[in-house]
């Protein structure tokens, strides 16, 4: 079993560690997002870098082995030079899994900020820097915003691609069971008084349950199963139409009997999948 908890580095320690893996937990996700001081200043991140090396070194000393560091482009002050220098130094700390993410434009208030942030055409460079480093470092690209060492790849997420059920505890928390997607109370105060009220439940219909297993396969590498996808919805002969553009400019690739997003198509998967949806 995985047992998941997220972590900021402002928050961690070795106290902590033990208790949470004598709790049972198998995985942490540290929510570094940058290592610059001025950018996590400008976004309003308590940690720092110190921060980070002393949750980095508590983590690597704890019994808990698989773990995971998230971080975001796209952010203010980025440069292509100082993400390289910075990728360098992630990639020494040799974390099994690593998580980027662009910087998504509906954050709220992203006004504040969105002036100091790099251009696209910055962007694009770093994603396609990223993608040829953490390759050449033995990192399979397993799901698109995802990195994993062999055998490190988040459990939660491959059941979440799949379509398979897992449970989420705690304040805001998603959960997908009995076809159901439902999200626990999000207000604080109210969690406390009632820890198991859902908040909002959505159930899945088998319409919105195909746009879903388009959607989420597509995030991941081995793409869509047209066998498994012919057996579930029927005939996949409109899906294969829609997808035909994206195949003759090589952002979408067949290989055998799955359809998949190549590098490139990673880059724009938001508008391919509304497409073929």
């Amino acid at each position: 079993m995985e047992i998941s908890a997220e972590c900021n580095p402002e928050s961690i320690d070795a106290k902590k560690l033990l208790a949470y893996n004598k709790m049972g937990l198998t995985r942490l996700s540290l929510g570094v997002q940058s290592f610059d001081k001025k950018t996590l200043l400008h976004i309003a991140r308590p940690h720092d870098y110190p921060t980070i090396l002393k949750a980095l070194a508590a983590i690597q000393k704890s019994p808990i082995k698989n773990y995971g560091c998230d971080f975001i482009m796209g952010l203010p002050y980025q440069t292509i030079a100082n993400f390289k220098k910075q990728l360098a130094k992630i990639l020494s700390f040799k974390i099994p899994h690593l998580s980027f993410y662009f910087l998504s434009y509906d954050t709220r208030r992203i006004d504040l900020f969105k002036a100091a942030c790099p251009s696209e055409e910055i962007q694009i460079k770093m994603y396609h820097h990223l993608s040829k480093s953490l390759k050449k470092a033995g990192y399979l690209h397993y799901e698109v915003s995802n990195y994993a060492l062999p055998g490190f790849e988040c459990r939660h997420n491959l059941r979440y691609w799949e379509q398979q059920e897992y449970l989420g505890l705690g304040l805001g928390a998603h959960s997908y069971y009995d076809s159901k997607c439902f999200e626990n109370e999000k207000n604080f105060d109210v969690y406390l008084q009632n820890p198991a009220n859902i908040h909002e439940e959505v159930t899945i219909d088998p319409e919105l349950k195909k746009m879903d297993y388009i959607m989420l396969q597509l995030r991941t590498h081995n793409g869509i199963d047209l066998k498994k996808y012919q057996q579930k919805f029927g005939d996949f002969a409109e899906l294969h139409q829609k997808a035909r553009p994206y195949l003759e400019t090589g952002q979408l690739q067949q290989t055998k009997s799955r359809l998949h997003a190549s590098e490139k198509g990673f880059l724009i998967l938001d508008r391919i999948t509304r497409d073929l949806i």
